[in-house]
């Protein structure tokens, strides 16, 4: 249980911007701006940097290409789809891509169909750079938010809003939760209000050890549907429902579970009784056993960081913060290697202030 707080150390960085006024007679469409994105910065998306500080890796031609940070040269092709074979469910192509922590394998994307802004559900394959082989992760239907273990001996993910893992080493796939169910129940994955608001879809995390995965469930029975029609440059348009809490109305219930792989045991987590409490972020700390949620009310004004023992549920309160107007969730927070101090970032207006905190426990 939590017994003290001490801040260890306090830094206020203030930033100050001036903004000059330009006099600019060119005039701007609505088509420069939403047609023909004329006014979008230049970027290079798609960087990986890999564990070696040297290189950095981006899809390029179906590949995953390496470069040489130092010269900016390709050094290797790492995968290429287009030329994998042994695996007939893989059509040649690949979306995207995700390391394993240690660099052993890689979790391929493709095939993927956008739900809302940040969702998606696409099929997945794991390719193991040891032995060249590439492996369905499931042959129901198509995943979503698909994610490795620390230690790349399982993966986890949501179908039809329900937590499955497999274990890559036996192919064996349990099934976590089952009372998933469209427009009602989610497991794992952040309905349309934590989408929107707090800019997360996958709603569950590996523990550090690979043997917990803490996840949200969102209870969305009771919150009213809504029906948004969608103009596809079609002679019809498209009608699509979903569940939508317009102000003042019922948001879904949302809680906090620890499933345990080892005993198969799933841990509800001790979050209070308070009625429309969001939970827009859940993360380990690096005690496998220690998970960190952030509670915040509906207004988005109070904000509470919950220690929570990932075996019992218990929870203690490690920081609070008010703020009279608004707080941006975000996802600046460390935990350092002492186990007991983690570096929080808090945003008010334009200044930054970094706090180290540290709790102690009986």
């Amino acid at each position: 249980m939590l017994k003290r707080l001490y801040v260890l150390t306090f830094i206020f960085v203030s930033v100050s911007i001036s903004l000059n006024a330009q006099q600019n007679n060119t005039k701007i469409s609505v088509e420069d701006i939403w047609e023909k994105y004329e006014f979008v910065p230049n970027s290079v998306p798609g960087f990986n940097f890999q564990n070696d500080g040297k290189h950095y890796t981006r899809v390029e031609e179906n590949k995953i290409k390496q470069y040489d940070f130092t010269t900016g040269q390709f050094t290797k092709d790492i995968f290429d789809a287009s030329s994998v074979s042994g695996n007939s469910e893989f059509n040649g192509k690949m979306d995207d891509y995700t390391f394993s922590k240690d660099e052993s394998k890689i979790l391929i994307k493709t095939e993927t169909e956008s739900i809302y802004r940040r969702s998606t559900r696409a099929n997945f394959y794991v390719w193991d750079k040891n032995n060249n082989t590439l492996t369905t992760v499931e042959k129901e239907g198509k995943q979503r938010y698909t994610s490795f273990s620390d230690d790349a001996t399982k993966v986890a993910f949501v179908r039809e809003n329900n937590m499955y893992f497999k274990n890559l080493i036996n192919g064996e796939i349990t099934q976590i939760t089952f009372d998933g169910k469209f427009n009602s129940i989610i497991n794992g994955s952040a309905d349309w209000v934590y989408e929107e608001e707090f800019s997360i879809a996958k709603a569950f995390e590996w523990s550090p050890d690979g043997n917990k995965i803490a996840f949200l469930r969102f209870d969305e029975s009771e919150v009213k549907e809504f029906t948004m029609t969608l103009y596809n440059r079609d002679l019809y348009p498209e009608y699509e429902t979903f569940k939508y809490p317009k102000v003042g109305e019922k948001n879904a219930i949302v809680s906090v579970h620890v499933f345990d792989i080892r005993t198969g045991k799933t841990t509800k987590v001790e979050t209070g009784n308070e009625p429309d409490m969001y939970f827009p972020r859940i993360k380990w700390t690096l005690d496998a056993n220690k998970l960190c949620i952030f509670k915040m009310n509906r207004h988005q004004n109070e904000l509470e960081l919950l220690l929570a023992n990932a075996t019992t549920g218990k929870t203690s309160v490690m920081l609070k913060e008010m703020n009279k107007y608004y707080i941006d969730i975000t996802d600046d927070m460390t935990f350092l290697e002492d186990g007991k101090c983690f570096i929080w970032t808090v945003k008010k207006m334009v200044s930054i202030i970094f706090i180290c905190m540290n709790w102690m426990e009986n």
